[in-house]
């Protein structure tokens, strides 16, 4: 993979049926953008190297968010491939995840319409 561009919009897939997760009004908490036991960086996917399908894996558990690459960077984070035998879109998102930066992240994240959805949401 190419390196990854302030431009390149990174596609998060949470699960919308967890209130950990997604508030009533349908925005993102920023559980969902905060480092797990072991994880090294947040799991992401370059949306210009994926499809919709291919990033949400379960429309019936999961929805997409976007965010430009600019915003972590912007934060003091770090946007890097990291392409799996399976994905070779995926990247991570890496550095000091604080609360106020999770915060941040995921006040900056958009919901991606699905595609394959009635109402597009």
């Amino acid at each position: 993979m190419n390196a990854i561009d302030d431009t390149d919009n990174l596609l998060r897939r949470v699960p919308f049926t967890n209130p950990s997760y997604i508030k009533a009004d349908g925005s993102i908490t920023s559980f969902a953008f905060k480092l797990r036991k072991g994880e090294n960086g947040l799991s992401v996917d370059v949306e210009r190297l994926t499809t919709y399908e291919a990033s949400v894996l379960d429309r019936s558990r999961f929805r997409l968010y976007s965010l430009p690459a600019s915003c972590p960077r912007n934060l003091g984070l770090h946007c890097l491939p990291d392409p799996l035998p399976d994905n070779a879109a995926h990247a991570l998102i890496t550095g000091n995840f604080t609360d106020g930066i999770s915060r941040q992240l995921a006040q900056s994240a958009t919901p991606v319409p699905d595609p394959g959805s009635p109402n597009r949401r």
